[in-house]
């Protein structure tokens, strides 16, 4: 089951430099997904600045984030 908390869509960066997106809570609380932290690590060559329009684009459509534990 999924908690019942909105999350957005951040862009954050590796020790390198590169980007990495990461999905926290919109108001800035504890994830409720057990302290978790979901990230979609993106291509080699990808810069910050496309990084941040992906980021923008999927809070633009995206309504929220849930998982299915098996």
């Amino acid at each position: 089951m999924s908690p019942d908390q909105q999350h957005r869509c951040t862009v954050q960066l590796k020790a390198n430099g590169a980007p990495y997106l990461a999905f926290e809570p919109s108001d800035g609380a504890v994830s409720s997904y057990s302290n978790s932290l979901f990230t979609l690590d993106l291509r080699p060559g990808v810069d910050p600045a496309e990084a941040e329009r992906l980021a923008e684009h999927i809070n633009r459509v995206v309504w929220g984030v849930s998982t299915t534990v098996f």
